[in-house]
């Protein structure tokens, strides 16, 4: 099973506008549509190349697995875990830490966006890119929700997970053996929920807000898209089209050339990595370079 992290296109796409400074950059977002009752989010890679897909897909190896590195990543450190009351919280907290995961960080800052984009890449010249979504208000769910609750236990099923057929009434679907495994995930943290999944939550990808409950996620205004899949596991779901903010210009691509050039600017408006990534390590290693000799 192969699974892609990148685009085929060899080179950078004719339905985009290319940005050299913070500027220009903020011109591009003047132009985008912004309807109504529309909750607006950003995400920013160094590679215009990358596919819009969670971590945990990004190597087949991953997902085949990912059931058991949630729970090794429990059982060798269970002292981080004890306090989280859902699934969801303890996926965020292993994204936080590096950990493969099926959730996708956003951010509602669009610099923080402009600051990963600028990330360096390879080859080094390659643009970066920074994509705007238009969730509407009325669909951004919460980190208790009941559906962000149904799609993050997926995480914790084998990767023979399968959807049933889409023939079968609400009942016998939620008779089935696949679901009804994962409805017992889902009770260890709500009791109370009732055998009511439904086939398109576990086939959508779903916006949500999460505790500001550590210092990254508040420094970095953070979100996340939370993935559920295609029929099986081994195929994620696809961001609803309508999501992605339309302009003049659909993409907006970061020049490669200029990205050391936009970080400097950046840091001058105070978003830097020491203030991206507040824990003291990632300070130190930023005070460590920017006061490193330029011999």
């Amino acid at each position: 099973m192969a699974i892609k992290s990148k685009r085929s296109a060899a080179t950078d796409p004719h339905d985009a506008v290319r940005i050299g400074s913070v500027r220009t950059f903020l011109d591009a977002l003047e132009r985008l549509d912004r309807p109504s009752a529309t909750t607006f989010l950003y995400r920013g890679h160094p590679s215009f190349t990358y596919l819009l897909e969670p971590s945990v897909y990004r190597d087949a190896r991953w997902v085949e697995h990912e059931d058991i590195m949630f729970k090794e990543l429990i059982l060798r450190c269970p002292n981080e875990f004890t306090s989280l009351a859902s699934t969801f919280q303890t996926l965020v907290k292993m994204q936080h830490y590096g950990l493969p995961t099926r959730l996708l960080d956003l951010t509602a800052n669009p610099l923080i966006a402009l600051y990963f984009a600028c990330a360096p890449a390879d080859p080094s010249n390659e643009s970066g890119e920074v994509l705007a979504f238009g969730v509407p208000t009325n669909e951004v769910k919460y980190y208790d929700s009941d559906t962000v609750s149904v799609i993050s236990n997926i995480a914790r099923r084998p990767i023979s997970f399968v959807v049933p057929p889409a023939a079968l009434t609400k009942a016998q679907f939620n008779e089935e053996p696949t679901i009804r495994y994962l409805l017992h995930e889902i009770k260890q943290e709500k009791p109370y929920f009732e055998p009511g999944i439904r086939r398109e939550h576990l086939e959508s990808v779903v916006c949500v807000r999460p505790k500001l409950e550590n210092p990254r996620i508040v420094r970095q205004d953070g979100a996340f898209f939370l993935f559920g899949v295609t029929d099986s596991k081994s195929n994620p779901a696809s961001v609803p089209g309508h999501y992605i903010a339309t302009s003049t210009s659909k993409r907006i691509l970061v020049i490669g050339s200029e990205k050391s050039r936009i970080r400097s600017q950046l840091e001058s408006l105070g978003i830097f990595q020491g203030t991206v990534y507040p824990e003291i390590d990632r300070v130190a290693e930023f005070l460590k370079n920017h006061y490193a000799s330029s011999k």
